[in-house]
């Protein structure tokens, strides 16, 4: 369900592609960022045959070497070490979860330096032969993280190629709006008197997520419930 907040950061997010700008969506858990991106690429697809997208989820286990497979099984040799999307298309990458990889003694992310590597040059190292360069071309990155898990930020050096935006948790005039839509087709095959419940039944879930869970001491998260961790995904 669309909103006016989704329709305004799908824009923003056009025009820094337009400019072959990476963009970086920061905010909570059930803010919208997966959706908002994953929206954008699905118009995109519809629009046009000259670009392609590939999603990449990144966990604690995540390493540079399985980063990089995954990017390189994307790409395939233009001419001499020039590597870009298959039929000469252009792909964005997005990666979800930036901020996940494990961090090491030394106080960094493999996968996250790679990302850098690539964003900052536009090249990588044939691991089989660390003589031979691949440059790549047609890339961009557009990336989701949640600054409270993972390692709570990304590595400055990686974050200054982005363009940061902030999601922010939906109003509940916005809650609402999503909800009763997808609620009211829902209930187009019940009798009448059960639909006349579906604005009781919003409200009375907003009231609940909103004024009561998101808004009571006993729910926030503390040492001892680190768990409750409550948002617009558990509606």
């Amino acid at each position: 369900v669309s909103t006016v907040d989704i329709e305004r950061l799908k824009y923003v997010l056009d025009l820094n592609v337009h400019h072959r700008r990476p963009v970086l969506f920061v905010g909570v858990a059930g803010t919208g960022k997966t959706t908002i991106v994953k929206d954008y690429l699905a118009d995109v697809k519809a629009q046009t045959d000259a670009t392609n997208s590939t999603s990449i989820n990144l966990n604690s286990y995540t390493t540079s070497a399985a980063l990089q497979a995954i990017i390189m099984g994307s790409l395939e040799k233009r001419s001499g070490r020039t590597y870009g999307p298959p039929a000469h298309k252009k792909c964005i990458f997005f990666i979800d979860d930036l901020n996940m990889p494990y961090v090491d003694t030394y106080d960094t992310q493999s996968a996250i330096m790679l990302l850098t590597q690539m964003i900052s040059y536009g090249q990588v190292y044939d691991r089989a032969a660390l003589e031979e360069k691949k440059d790549l071309i047609d890339i961009l990155f557009t990336a989701c993280m949640n600054p409270k898990a993972g390692s709570f930020m990304v590595n400055p050096r990686l974050q200054r190629h982005f363009t940061v935006i902030t999601c922010f948790t939906p109003s509940a005039s916005t809650i609402q709006g999503i909800y009763t839509t997808i609620l009211e087709k829902h209930l187009q095959s019940f009798i009448p008197q059960v639909q006349k419940l579906c604005e009781p039944i919003v409200n009375a879930t907003i009231d609940t997520l909103v004024g009561g869970i998101l808004n009571t001491s006993c729910f926030l998260p503390s040492a001892s419930k680190f768990h409750y961790q409550f948002n617009l995904k558990d509606v």
